[in-house]
C-alpha cells in the first residue's frame, strides 16, 4: 500500500469528541468497584489502568481501547488473507504502551460493523504471538517519518456480547490462565488460519 496518509487537525478533534466507548468501560469498572485511572488524553500512555482484586490483593492492569467504526477501504483488506469482516487494524504505539505493563495487558476493540460480539479482547501475549501483516505509511508529505499498523484477524482475540463478558473474561485470565501461558514451553495457540511449519 502505497499511498500517502495525512491526518488532518479535525480528524483529532472529533475522535476526542466521541468518547462514549471510553465512558461505557468507566461505568463498567465503577460498577466493579475496580479504582482506575483514565489516561485516554495521553498519547503515550494506556487509556485506562486499573485495580482490580486478585487473591486479596490489587493488581495494575492496562487497558487500550480500540474502536472499529466503519468497514475498512479496500486497500487494507487487500493486505491481509481474511475477509474485511473479520479485519481490525491498530497502530503499532498503542501495542508498545501496553508492553510496559505486561503481562497485564488488554487491547479492547469495540467493532461497531458487526452485531453479534462486537467486543473483541486481546490478551498482550494474543497481540504479540498471533499471526499479523504489519504496515508502514507516511504520516505526511512533509517529513519522513512513517507510521506503522498492525493488520489484525479478529479470530484471534476472545469475542464477547457484552462489555461485562470483557471485563469477567479479564478476571478469569488473570486468576486462572496468565501463569500458566507466561510460563508455558508450547507454542501459544495456533492462529486463525495460520500453517505452521514442523522442522
Amino acid at each position: 500500500m502505497s499511498e500517502t496518509y495525512e491526518r488532518r487537525a479535525d480528524y483529532w478533534t472529533r475522535d476526542l469528541a466521541d468518547r462514549s466507548f471510553e465512558e461505557l468501560i468507566k461505568d463498567q469498572l465503577d460498577t466493579l468497584g475496580w479504582p482506575f485511572k483514565d489516561q485516554t488524553e495521553s498519547h503515550n500512555r494506556p487509556d485506562f489502568l486499573f485495580r482490580l482484586p486478585l487473591r486479596n490483593k490489587p493488581v495494575k492492569v492496562a487497558l487500550e481501547a480500540k474502536e472499529k467504526r466503519q468497514h475498512y477501504r479496500q486497500g487494507w483488506v487487500q493486505e491481509v488473507d481474511f475477509p474485511e469482516e473479520l479485519l481490525l487494524v491498530q497502530d503499532e504505539v498503542s501495542a508498545r504502551k501496553l508492553l510496559v505493563h505486561a503481562p497485564r495487558a488488554f487491547l479492547l476493540f469495540w467493532d461497531h460493523t458487526v452485531e453479534m460480539d462486537p467486543f473483541v479482547c486481546f490478551t498482550i501475549i494474543d497481540l504479540f504471538c498471533q499471526p499479523r501483516v504489519r504496515i508502514e505509511r507516511p504520516i505526511n508529505r512533509q517529513t519522513r517519518r512513517v507510521k506503522a499498523k498492525w493488520l489484525l484477524d479478529r479470530r484471534n482475540g476472545r469475542a464477547f456480547q457484552h462489555l461485562r463478558d470483557v471485563f469477567a473474561f479479564i478476571n478469569t485470565y488473570l486468576a486462572r490462565d496468565l501463569g500458566e501461558e507466561v510460563r508455558a514451553l508450547q507454542s501459544h495457540r495456533p492462529g486463525a488460519g495460520e500453517s505452521i511449519a514442523c522442522l
